[in-house]
């Protein structure tokens, strides 16, 4: 035990000996003058929201023509636009009186994915259906 304390002592001594016996003085920042940056000083640089734009949206129309039955556009509208069987008959009557008519409008993947969803369904049963887009 008194092997322990007089190691122990000798400890704190060489530990006190490396130790300064006076606090360190606070460290003061010097000031230093401004000097003329003569137009070629730093920039600070204002951080703006960034915003993004909406994406660009595509009409897809449906162009008539003389041999796909309308009952069969009618179909189509209801499975691929969503559109209830009112909205879907008087769109397919457009397409017959005018020649074409807007069945939605949609960011250009999703329009183009519809075309081409449209057209196959059209040749999986031999109709020549046209469907197409535009930007709206």
């Amino acid at each position: 035990m008194a092997r322990r304390q007089a190691a122990n002592a000798i400890q704190l001594k060489s530990i006190e000996c490396f130790m300064p016996e006076e606090k360190p003085k606070p460290v003061v920042p010097v000031p230093v003058a401004p000097r003329p940056d003569n137009g070629q000083g730093a920039v600070v640089v204002e951080r703006k929201a960034v915003r993004t734009k909406p994406p660009r949206m595509y009409q897809v129309l449906m162009l008539n023509d003389d041999y796909t039955p309308m009952e069969f556009v009618v179909m189509v509208l209801q499975q691929y636009f969503a559109r209830d069987l009112e909205t879907a008959t008087l769109i397919m009557l457009k397409i017959h009186h005018e020649g074409r008519a807007v069945c939605g409008v949609y960011p250009k993947d999703v329009a183009a994915t519809k075309v081409e969803l449209v057209v196959a369904a059209a040749r999986r049963v031999g109709h020549p259906l046209q469907c197409t887009m535009e930007a709206a």
